[in-house]
């Protein structure tokens, strides 16, 4: 069976443009002439809708942290700050008195989260803190529910709460009480490495209910025995498989003092692979629980993986929404003849016109979002901390 293409199909979208608290302040938007959505696990979901530039939506949406917010069937598909608002007119097409079309580019409110810092102690302003870094042990989830709370949300200090932002309950989410400590990293980066540490199987997110914006984290759903992508089922456009042996299996940690003096561990066991040795610098560290942390953190890096990119077709048996959502775990037909391949779904891009209907393409594979553009404000802010990394500096992204 071939693949079967990616068919529009109906749906309803409906625009509006809102304030920082979530106020309307346009009509709502009836006549785009297109609409794009792209959401990302674990990063920040970006979008854009096109329509006429009426005068009332243009000072809407360049109005200071002015939001867009997208429903699709009558459930928010998106929402958050407006980034740009490219306006185009062109006179042998709009004519003397029409306005041209404006292009509306916004994120999601996770965006507003990824704008926090880690800091070392989120009780005191940056110009005042007292400890080297924050450290806390917990559930990963746990932890980052503090992070964003103690950073963004209402435990944050007053100039630094994201406008209506409220905690979600964690719904009894488990795992294994680990240590993690941070020093002015971006507050999603850092959510990343916590999810890393319950083995990527924790998401987080932000939604709209209301007048609310609601930051949840969430353990993605394992589909893998209901949910199969496989060239048989017609709904696979193309996939790329790259297995890769691990080039660590032992971490050996190097802790405070120096010669013979100074402490050393060793993390790890080569299990079903060569002893491949890796010494992991952690002077900085202060107790023998960060030099845990320090060697697991290497490992992981430095583990087998099964690198998959796929990019998929939603169909029947296959429907966003329906039989599968953005971060479940689903199964993938790497090869024909071998074993499935588990993993997540790391975005889902919509695409809707009047008279083309709605498109819906998955995205599989942990790295697979790489492949698309993150939104511009992440992408500039990821650029600044990658470039001062490099260089050593310590210094907060703002």
């Amino acid at each position: 069976m071939g693949v079967h293409g990616n068919l529009p199909r109906e749906a309803e979208y409906t625009i509006w443009v809102t304030d920082h608290n979530l106020t309307p302040i346009s009509q709502q938007v009836d006549d785009a002439s297109a609409v794009h959505v792209t959401l990302r696990h674990n990063t920040v979901s970006s979008g854009e809708f096109t329509c006429p530039a009426h005068p009332e939506l243009v000072a809407a949406a360049r109005t200071p942290k002015a939001r867009a917010v997208v429903e699709r069937d009558g459930q928010i598909l998106l929402a958050g700050p407006i980034e740009s608002t490219p306006s185009r007119w062109e006179g042998a097409r709009h004519g003397e008195h029409d306005g041209g079309d404006l292009t509306v580019r916004f994120a999601d409110d996770l965006l507003l989260i990824a704008g926090r810092s880690s800091f070392p102690n989120p009780a005191q302003a940056a110009t005042a803190q007292t400890v080297a870094k924050w450290s806390r042990t917990g559930t990963p989830a746990q932890i980052a529910w503090d992070l964003v709370n103690l950073n963004a949300g209402p435990g944050a200090l007053p100039n630094r709460r994201v406008p209506r932002l409220i905690m979600g309950d964690l719904g009894g989410i488990g795992g294994t009480s680990t240590t993690f400590t941070t020093r002015f990293q971006m507050l999603t980066d850092d959510l990343r490495a916590v999810s890393a540490l319950a083995g990527g199987r924790l998401g987080f997110r932000t939604v709209q209910v209301g007048d609310q914006i609601v930051f949840e984290v969430y353990e993605p759903v394992d589909r893998t025995g209901a949910v199969w992508f496989a060239r048989s089922m017609g709904n696979l456009l193309s996939i790329e498989h790259e297995p890769e042996a691990p080039s660590a299996t032992v971490a050996l940690v190097g802790g405070q003092d120096a010669g013979a003096n100074r402490t050393i561990i060793e993390r790890g066991t080569p299990g079903d692979w060569w002893r491949l040795e890796v010494f992991v610098d952690s002077a900085g560290a202060n107790n023998l629980t960060e030099l845990q942390q320090a060697g697991d953190e290497a490992l992981a890096d430095a583990a087998e993986v099964q690198r998959l990119a796929v990019v998929a077709v939603d169909v029947d048996g296959t429907r966003y929404g329906i039989d599968y959502l953005l971060g479940d775990i689903v199964a993938v037909e790497a090869v024909p003849g071998m074993p499935d391949v588990p993993d997540i779904v790391s975005a889902v891009e919509f695409g809707w016109t009047p008279d083309g209907g709605e498109t819906i393409k998955p995205i599989i594979g942990a790295g697979s979002a790489d492949m698309l553009n993150p939104s511009a404000a992440e992408q500039q802010r990821i650029l600044r901390m990658l470039s001062r990394r490099a260089t050593g500096a310590e210094i907060p992204l703002t």
